[in-house]
Protein backbone atom coordinates (compact mmCIF):
# COMPACT_ATOMS: atom_id res chain seq x y z
CA UNK A 1 0.00 0.00 0.00
CA UNK A 2 1.33 3.43 -0.92
CA UNK A 3 1.90 6.01 1.79
CA UNK A 4 -0.97 8.05 0.42
CA UNK A 5 -3.32 5.09 0.85
CA UNK A 6 -2.47 4.47 4.51
CA UNK A 7 -5.14 5.51 7.09
CA UNK A 8 -4.39 8.77 8.87
CA UNK A 9 -4.79 7.13 12.33
CA UNK A 10 -4.44 3.58 13.51
CA UNK A 11 -7.47 2.05 15.20
CA UNK A 12 -6.13 2.54 18.79
CA UNK A 13 -5.28 6.16 18.06
CA UNK A 14 -8.67 6.77 16.43
CA UNK A 15 -10.44 5.30 19.45
CA UNK A 16 -8.48 7.58 21.75
CA UNK A 17 -9.35 10.63 19.64
CA UNK A 18 -13.05 9.69 19.69
CA UNK A 19 -12.92 9.28 23.48
CA UNK A 20 -11.31 12.71 23.85
CA UNK A 21 -14.03 14.25 21.67
CA UNK A 22 -16.72 12.59 23.77
CA UNK A 23 -15.15 13.90 26.98
CA UNK A 24 -14.86 17.40 25.48
CA UNK A 25 -18.54 17.42 24.52
CA UNK A 26 -19.46 16.18 28.02
CA UNK A 27 -17.40 18.95 29.63
CA UNK A 28 -18.98 21.55 27.36
CA UNK A 29 -22.42 20.34 28.38
CA UNK A 30 -21.44 20.72 32.03
CA UNK A 31 -20.25 24.30 31.56
CA UNK A 32 -22.93 25.44 29.08
CA UNK A 33 -25.79 27.65 30.26
CA UNK A 34 -28.65 25.71 31.80
CA UNK A 35 -31.34 27.41 29.65
CA UNK A 36 -33.81 26.65 32.44
CA UNK A 37 -34.65 30.29 33.03
CA UNK A 38 -37.53 31.63 30.92
CA UNK A 39 -36.97 34.80 28.93
CA UNK A 40 -40.28 36.67 29.03
CA UNK A 41 -41.74 38.83 26.28
CA UNK A 42 -42.47 42.49 26.97
CA UNK A 43 -44.98 44.76 25.29
CA UNK A 44 -45.16 48.48 25.98
CA UNK A 45 -47.78 51.16 25.40
CA UNK A 46 -49.10 54.32 27.11
CA UNK A 47 -52.38 55.19 28.76
CA UNK A 48 -54.47 58.09 27.46
CA UNK A 49 -52.70 60.25 30.11
CA UNK A 50 -49.24 59.19 28.82
CA UNK A 51 -48.37 56.84 31.69
CA UNK A 52 -46.07 53.99 30.51
CA UNK A 53 -47.62 50.51 30.62
CA UNK A 54 -45.36 47.44 30.48
CA UNK A 55 -46.90 44.00 29.94
CA UNK A 56 -44.66 41.02 30.77
CA UNK A 57 -45.69 37.55 29.64
CA UNK A 58 -44.23 34.12 28.92
CA UNK A 59 -45.58 30.97 27.20
CA UNK A 60 -45.70 29.02 30.47
CA UNK A 61 -48.55 31.24 31.66
CA UNK A 62 -50.91 30.58 28.75
CA UNK A 63 -52.92 28.13 30.85
CA UNK A 64 -52.73 30.25 34.01
CA UNK A 65 -55.46 32.67 35.05
CA UNK A 66 -53.32 34.68 37.49
CA UNK A 67 -52.83 38.33 36.60
CA UNK A 68 -50.74 40.89 38.50
CA UNK A 69 -51.01 44.66 38.04
CA UNK A 70 -48.78 47.21 39.79
CA UNK A 71 -49.29 50.99 39.86
CA UNK A 72 -45.90 52.59 40.53
CA UNK A 73 -45.40 56.09 41.98
CA UNK A 74 -42.49 58.33 42.96
CA UNK A 75 -44.10 60.96 45.22
CA UNK A 76 -42.14 63.08 47.68
CA UNK A 77 -43.34 62.91 51.29
CA UNK A 78 -42.15 64.57 54.53
CA UNK A 79 -41.45 61.06 55.83
CA UNK A 80 -42.51 57.52 55.11
CA UNK A 81 -44.95 57.51 58.04
CA UNK A 82 -47.33 59.66 55.97
CA UNK A 83 -47.05 57.23 53.06
CA UNK A 84 -47.68 54.31 55.41
CA UNK A 85 -50.80 56.00 56.80
CA UNK A 86 -52.14 56.90 53.35
CA UNK A 87 -51.72 53.40 51.94
CA UNK A 88 -53.09 51.79 55.11
CA UNK A 89 -56.19 53.98 54.87
CA UNK A 90 -56.54 53.11 51.18
CA UNK A 91 -56.35 49.37 51.91
CA UNK A 92 -58.99 49.56 54.65
CA UNK A 93 -62.68 50.51 54.32
CA UNK A 94 -62.03 53.18 51.70
CA UNK A 95 -64.63 52.01 49.20
CA UNK A 96 -67.37 54.69 49.07
CA UNK A 97 -70.43 54.01 51.24
CA UNK A 98 -68.96 50.80 52.63
CA UNK A 99 -67.80 49.58 56.03
CA UNK A 100 -66.05 46.54 54.55
CA UNK A 101 -62.38 46.64 53.62
CA UNK A 102 -61.56 46.71 49.94
CA UNK A 103 -60.21 43.15 50.11
CA UNK A 104 -63.46 41.93 51.66
CA UNK A 105 -65.26 43.42 48.69
CA UNK A 106 -62.84 41.80 46.24
CA UNK A 107 -62.72 38.32 47.82
CA UNK A 108 -65.84 36.96 45.97
CA UNK A 109 -64.15 37.97 42.70
CA UNK A 110 -60.96 35.99 43.46
CA UNK A 111 -59.02 39.24 43.66
CA UNK A 112 -57.06 41.22 46.25
CA UNK A 113 -55.08 44.44 46.58
CA UNK A 114 -51.83 45.19 48.38
CA UNK A 115 -49.38 48.05 48.84
CA UNK A 116 -45.67 48.66 49.28
CA UNK A 117 -43.61 51.76 49.99
CA UNK A 118 -40.10 52.91 50.76
CA UNK A 119 -38.52 56.34 51.15
CA UNK A 120 -38.53 56.88 47.37
CA UNK A 121 -41.44 54.96 45.88
CA UNK A 122 -44.98 53.75 46.44
CA UNK A 123 -46.82 50.78 44.93
CA UNK A 124 -50.48 49.79 44.72
CA UNK A 125 -50.79 46.13 43.73
CA UNK A 126 -53.73 44.22 42.27
CA UNK A 127 -53.91 40.43 41.96
CA UNK A 128 -56.86 39.04 40.02
CA UNK A 129 -58.10 36.46 37.52
CA UNK A 130 -57.73 37.07 33.79
CA UNK A 131 -61.00 35.23 33.07
CA UNK A 132 -63.51 37.76 31.81
CA UNK A 133 -66.35 36.69 34.16
CA UNK A 134 -64.07 37.68 37.09
CA UNK A 135 -61.93 40.31 35.37
CA UNK A 136 -64.70 42.67 34.27
CA UNK A 137 -66.44 43.09 37.65
CA UNK A 138 -63.03 43.34 39.38
CA UNK A 139 -61.92 46.15 37.09
CA UNK A 140 -65.27 47.94 37.56
CA UNK A 141 -64.95 47.87 41.36
CA UNK A 142 -61.25 48.80 41.41
CA UNK A 143 -61.80 51.69 39.01
CA UNK A 144 -64.45 53.25 41.28
CA UNK A 145 -62.23 52.65 44.31
CA UNK A 146 -59.01 54.17 42.96
CA UNK A 147 -60.68 57.11 41.21
CA UNK A 148 -62.19 58.51 44.42
CA UNK A 149 -61.44 56.54 47.63
CA UNK A 150 -63.35 57.50 50.76
CA UNK A 151 -60.90 58.10 53.65
CA UNK A 152 -63.09 57.88 56.73
CA UNK A 153 -62.47 59.85 59.94
CA UNK A 154 -63.21 56.99 62.36
CA UNK A 155 -60.81 54.65 60.50
CA UNK A 156 -58.13 57.33 60.55
CA UNK A 157 -58.49 57.83 64.31
CA UNK A 158 -58.25 54.08 64.94
CA UNK A 159 -55.09 53.91 62.82
CA UNK A 160 -53.51 56.83 64.67
CA UNK A 161 -54.11 55.19 68.05
CA UNK A 162 -52.59 51.95 66.80
CA UNK A 163 -49.47 53.71 65.50
CA UNK A 164 -48.93 55.61 68.74
CA UNK A 165 -48.89 52.24 70.52
CA UNK A 166 -46.85 50.37 67.90
CA UNK A 167 -44.51 52.74 66.01
CA UNK A 168 -42.55 51.37 63.07
CA UNK A 169 -38.91 50.37 63.80
CA UNK A 170 -38.22 50.55 60.07
CA UNK A 171 -39.09 54.25 59.97
CA UNK A 172 -36.71 54.98 62.83
CA UNK A 173 -33.82 53.17 61.16
CA UNK A 174 -34.53 54.91 57.89
CA UNK A 175 -34.52 58.36 59.44
CA UNK A 176 -31.33 57.64 61.39
CA UNK A 177 -29.66 56.57 58.17
CA UNK A 178 -30.77 59.49 55.99
CA UNK A 179 -31.81 62.28 58.39
CA UNK A 180 -30.83 61.61 62.00
CA UNK A 181 -31.11 65.27 62.99
CA UNK A 182 -34.82 65.23 62.14
CA UNK A 183 -35.78 63.05 65.12
CA UNK A 184 -35.10 62.67 68.80
CA UNK A 185 -32.39 60.03 69.02
CA UNK A 186 -33.92 58.53 72.17
CA UNK A 187 -37.49 58.09 70.94
CA UNK A 188 -39.37 56.33 68.19
CA UNK A 189 -40.68 58.36 65.29
CA UNK A 190 -44.34 59.19 65.87
CA UNK A 191 -47.04 59.70 63.29
CA UNK A 192 -49.06 62.89 63.86
CA UNK A 193 -50.77 63.42 60.55
CA UNK A 194 -54.20 64.81 59.79
CA UNK A 195 -56.82 63.33 57.50
CA UNK A 196 -56.39 66.37 55.26
CA UNK A 197 -52.70 65.46 54.82
CA UNK A 198 -53.63 61.88 53.95
CA UNK A 199 -56.06 63.01 51.24
CA UNK A 200 -53.49 65.47 49.91
CA UNK A 201 -50.81 62.77 49.80
CA UNK A 202 -53.06 60.45 47.80
CA UNK A 203 -53.57 63.29 45.32
CA UNK A 204 -49.76 63.71 45.21
CA UNK A 205 -49.39 60.02 44.37
CA UNK A 206 -51.65 60.44 41.35
CA UNK A 207 -49.45 63.29 40.15
CA UNK A 208 -46.24 61.28 40.56
CA UNK A 209 -46.91 58.13 38.53
CA UNK A 210 -43.92 56.21 37.23
CA UNK A 211 -45.41 53.24 35.33
CA UNK A 212 -48.09 50.56 35.32
CA UNK A 213 -46.89 46.95 35.21
CA UNK A 214 -48.97 44.00 33.98
CA UNK A 215 -47.69 40.45 34.51
CA UNK A 216 -49.55 37.40 33.23
CA UNK A 217 -51.45 36.06 30.24
CA UNK A 218 -54.23 38.04 28.50
CA UNK A 219 -56.63 37.15 25.74
CA UNK A 220 -57.44 39.85 23.20
CA UNK A 221 -60.74 40.60 24.95
CA UNK A 222 -59.14 40.70 28.40
CA UNK A 223 -56.37 42.97 27.15
CA UNK A 224 -58.88 45.39 25.68
CA UNK A 225 -60.92 45.46 28.91
CA UNK A 226 -57.79 46.06 30.97
CA UNK A 227 -56.57 48.85 28.69
CA UNK A 228 -59.93 50.61 29.01
CA UNK A 229 -59.88 50.30 32.80
CA UNK A 230 -56.30 51.57 33.08
CA UNK A 231 -57.20 54.61 30.97
CA UNK A 232 -60.06 55.42 33.36
CA UNK A 233 -58.04 54.82 36.54
CA UNK A 234 -55.09 56.89 35.33
CA UNK A 235 -57.00 59.73 33.67
CA UNK A 236 -55.88 62.12 36.45
CA UNK A 237 -52.35 60.70 36.68
CA UNK A 238 -49.27 62.74 35.83
CA UNK A 239 -45.72 61.52 35.35
CA UNK A 240 -43.37 61.89 38.32
CA UNK A 241 -40.74 64.58 38.26
CA UNK A 242 -37.15 63.96 39.32
CA UNK A 243 -36.83 63.55 43.10
CA UNK A 244 -34.08 64.86 45.32
CA UNK A 245 -31.52 62.30 46.44
CA UNK A 246 -31.45 61.96 50.24
CA UNK A 247 -28.27 62.58 52.20
CA UNK A 248 -26.44 59.64 53.77
CA UNK A 249 -25.17 60.27 57.27
CA UNK A 250 -22.01 58.90 58.86
CA UNK A 251 -21.78 56.05 61.31
CA UNK A 252 -23.68 56.38 64.56
CA UNK A 253 -25.02 54.16 67.32
CA UNK A 254 -28.09 54.85 69.44
CA UNK A 255 -29.43 53.13 72.54
CA UNK A 256 -33.21 52.94 72.67
CA UNK A 257 -35.94 51.87 75.10
CA UNK A 258 -33.80 50.64 77.96
CA UNK A 259 -35.79 49.49 80.97
CA UNK A 260 -32.91 50.15 83.37
CA UNK A 261 -31.24 53.43 84.41
CA UNK A 262 -28.41 54.79 82.25
CA UNK A 263 -29.00 52.06 79.66
CA UNK A 264 -27.41 49.44 81.86
CA UNK A 265 -28.66 45.88 81.63
CA UNK A 266 -28.53 43.22 79.00
CA UNK A 267 -28.56 43.52 75.24
CA UNK A 268 -31.87 42.11 74.05
CA UNK A 269 -32.17 43.22 70.44
CA UNK A 270 -30.27 45.28 67.89
CA UNK A 271 -31.40 46.88 64.64
CA UNK A 272 -28.90 47.86 61.98
CA UNK A 273 -28.91 49.68 58.65
CA UNK A 274 -26.37 50.35 55.94
CA UNK A 275 -26.67 52.44 52.78
CA UNK A 276 -25.97 50.90 49.38
CA UNK A 277 -24.89 52.33 46.06
CA UNK A 278 -27.64 52.16 43.39
CA UNK A 279 -27.74 48.83 41.60
CA UNK A 280 -27.01 49.13 37.89
CA UNK A 281 -26.99 45.51 36.66
CA UNK A 282 -28.38 42.05 37.27
CA UNK A 283 -24.96 41.11 38.71
CA UNK A 284 -25.44 43.76 41.39
CA UNK A 285 -28.85 42.31 42.27
CA UNK A 286 -27.50 38.73 42.42
CA UNK A 287 -24.60 39.89 44.61
CA UNK A 288 -26.94 41.49 47.15
CA UNK A 289 -29.13 38.37 47.22
CA UNK A 290 -26.08 36.23 48.05
CA UNK A 291 -24.71 38.77 50.53
CA UNK A 292 -28.00 38.93 52.40
CA UNK A 293 -28.41 35.16 52.52
CA UNK A 294 -24.85 34.66 53.81
CA UNK A 295 -25.20 37.46 56.36
CA UNK A 296 -28.35 35.92 57.84
CA UNK A 297 -26.91 32.39 57.77
CA UNK A 298 -23.64 33.45 59.41
CA UNK A 299 -25.37 35.35 62.20
CA UNK A 300 -27.94 32.61 62.81
CA UNK A 301 -25.15 30.08 63.36
CA UNK A 302 -23.93 31.96 66.43
CA UNK A 303 -25.07 30.44 69.70
CA UNK A 304 -25.97 33.77 71.32
CA UNK A 305 -28.39 34.74 68.53
CA UNK A 306 -31.95 33.45 68.30
CA UNK A 307 -32.76 34.71 64.82
CA UNK A 308 -31.97 37.41 62.27
CA UNK A 309 -34.28 39.16 59.83
CA UNK A 310 -32.96 41.14 56.86
CA UNK A 311 -34.66 43.46 54.38
CA UNK A 312 -33.26 44.94 51.17
CA UNK A 313 -34.80 48.21 50.01
CA UNK A 314 -33.61 48.52 46.41
CA UNK A 315 -34.95 51.98 45.69
CA UNK A 316 -33.64 53.71 42.55
CA UNK A 317 -31.46 56.49 43.97
CA UNK A 318 -30.56 55.42 47.50
CA UNK A 319 -31.06 51.73 48.32
CA UNK A 320 -30.30 50.39 51.78
CA UNK A 321 -30.27 47.20 53.82
CA UNK A 322 -31.56 46.67 57.34
CA UNK A 323 -31.54 43.73 59.70
CA UNK A 324 -32.61 42.97 63.27
CA UNK A 325 -30.94 40.56 65.66
CA UNK A 326 -32.78 38.87 68.52
CA UNK A 327 -30.33 37.60 71.14
CA UNK A 328 -30.95 34.30 72.88
CA UNK A 329 -29.06 35.04 76.09
CA UNK A 330 -28.88 38.07 78.37
CA UNK A 331 -25.56 39.64 77.42
CA UNK A 332 -24.04 42.30 79.72
CA UNK A 333 -23.53 45.68 78.11
CA UNK A 334 -19.90 45.75 79.23
CA UNK A 335 -19.11 42.20 78.06
CA UNK A 336 -16.47 43.54 75.70
CA UNK A 337 -14.39 44.92 78.57
CA UNK A 338 -15.00 42.09 81.03
CA UNK A 339 -12.95 38.96 81.49
CA UNK A 340 -15.94 36.70 80.94
CA UNK A 341 -16.19 34.20 78.12
CA UNK A 342 -19.37 35.84 76.79
CA UNK A 343 -19.14 36.52 73.05
CA UNK A 344 -18.58 40.09 71.96
CA UNK A 345 -21.44 41.44 69.84
CA UNK A 346 -20.09 43.56 67.02
CA UNK A 347 -22.79 44.00 64.40
CA UNK A 348 -20.73 46.33 62.14
CA UNK A 349 -17.96 43.73 61.83
CA UNK A 350 -20.46 40.99 61.05
CA UNK A 351 -22.02 43.16 58.36
CA UNK A 352 -18.77 43.98 56.53
CA UNK A 353 -18.48 41.97 53.33
CA UNK A 354 -14.92 40.79 53.96
CA UNK A 355 -16.04 38.86 57.06
CA UNK A 356 -18.54 36.68 55.22
CA UNK A 357 -17.58 33.12 54.24
CA UNK A 358 -18.94 33.40 50.70
CA UNK A 359 -16.41 36.11 49.82
CA UNK A 360 -13.37 34.27 51.14
CA UNK A 361 -14.19 30.59 50.67
CA UNK A 362 -14.75 29.27 47.14
CA UNK A 363 -16.67 26.19 48.26
CA UNK A 364 -18.97 28.27 50.44
CA UNK A 365 -19.67 30.67 47.57
CA UNK A 366 -20.46 27.84 45.16
CA UNK A 367 -22.82 26.17 47.62
CA UNK A 368 -24.63 29.46 48.25
CA UNK A 369 -24.82 30.26 44.54
CA UNK A 370 -26.11 26.77 43.66
CA UNK A 371 -28.91 27.19 46.19
CA UNK A 372 -29.76 30.58 44.69
CA UNK A 373 -29.93 29.12 41.17
CA UNK A 374 -32.22 26.28 42.24
CA UNK A 375 -34.55 28.76 43.91
CA UNK A 376 -34.66 31.18 41.00
CA UNK A 377 -35.57 28.42 38.54
CA UNK A 378 -38.83 28.05 40.46
CA UNK A 379 -39.37 31.73 41.24
CA UNK A 380 -39.16 32.87 37.61
CA UNK A 381 -42.26 30.79 36.80
CA UNK A 382 -44.34 32.96 39.15
CA UNK A 383 -46.11 36.14 37.93
CA UNK A 384 -45.91 37.47 41.50
CA UNK A 385 -42.11 37.15 41.51
CA UNK A 386 -41.85 39.10 38.26
CA UNK A 387 -44.21 41.78 39.54
CA UNK A 388 -41.99 42.20 42.61
CA UNK A 389 -38.92 42.54 40.37
CA UNK A 390 -40.78 45.15 38.33
CA UNK A 391 -41.95 47.14 41.36
CA UNK A 392 -39.09 46.80 43.85
CA UNK A 393 -35.87 46.05 41.91
CA UNK A 394 -36.04 47.62 38.45
CA UNK A 395 -37.06 51.22 37.77
CA UNK A 396 -38.08 53.33 34.81
CA UNK A 397 -35.41 55.80 33.64
CA UNK A 398 -32.66 53.94 35.49
CA UNK A 399 -29.75 51.76 34.37
CA UNK A 400 -31.61 48.62 35.43
CA UNK A 401 -35.05 48.65 33.80
CA UNK A 402 -37.48 45.74 33.62
CA UNK A 403 -36.59 45.24 29.95
CA UNK A 404 -32.88 45.11 30.79
CA UNK A 405 -33.41 42.67 33.64
CA UNK A 406 -35.58 40.31 31.56
CA UNK A 407 -33.12 40.31 28.64
CA UNK A 408 -29.92 39.96 30.69
CA UNK A 409 -30.69 37.94 33.79
CA UNK A 410 -30.06 34.44 32.42
CA UNK A 411 -26.70 35.34 30.88
CA UNK A 412 -25.73 37.28 34.02
CA UNK A 413 -26.44 34.26 36.22
CA UNK A 414 -24.76 31.79 33.85
CA UNK A 415 -21.56 33.88 33.78
CA UNK A 416 -21.56 34.92 37.45
CA UNK A 417 -18.35 34.26 39.41
CA UNK A 418 -16.99 34.81 42.88
CA UNK A 419 -14.75 37.55 41.52
CA UNK A 420 -17.75 39.43 40.12
CA UNK A 421 -19.45 38.96 43.49
CA UNK A 422 -16.49 40.43 45.35
CA UNK A 423 -16.14 43.38 42.98
CA UNK A 424 -19.85 44.19 43.13
CA UNK A 425 -19.95 44.26 46.92
CA UNK A 426 -16.85 46.44 47.07
CA UNK A 427 -18.82 49.05 45.12
CA UNK A 428 -22.30 48.51 46.59
CA UNK A 429 -21.71 48.48 50.35
CA UNK A 430 -21.08 51.81 52.12
CA UNK A 431 -19.73 50.81 55.57
CA UNK A 432 -19.30 54.43 56.74
CA UNK A 433 -23.09 54.86 56.67
CA UNK A 434 -23.70 52.10 59.24
CA UNK A 435 -26.37 52.87 61.86
CA UNK A 436 -27.33 50.73 64.84
CA UNK A 437 -30.00 50.85 67.52
CA UNK A 438 -29.42 48.71 70.61
CA UNK A 439 -32.29 47.77 72.88
CA UNK A 440 -31.49 46.66 76.44
CA UNK A 441 -33.48 44.99 79.19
Amino acid sequence: MADSDKPLFSRPVLAAVMLCCTLAIWLLNLTAPSNKLPIPDLERWQTSSDIPVIWLKQPAWQNSNKLEVRFLFRADAPNTALTQTTLAMLMSDSFPLSTSSINQRLAPLAAKVSSYYDHESQVIGLTMSNETNYLLPTLSLVTRWLEAPDFKQRTFEQWQRQQQTNPSPQHELEQRLFAPSAIDQNTHTKSNHSLVQVKSHYFALKHAASAIIIVGDLSDDSKQALQTALNLISQDYRLAEATRKPTIHSTGTAIAHSETPHHKGNLWQSRSAIALAPITSVEDWVSLQLWGADLVSTLNQQTHIDFVQLALTLSPQQPWASWSIQYSALLPVDSQSSNSDAPVINAPDLALFDRLPSLNDKANFEELFDTFKRQIEQQTLSPTWWSDIAAKVTHENSKLTLETFAADYQNAIDSFTQEKYQNALQRLLIPSSYQEIQIHQ
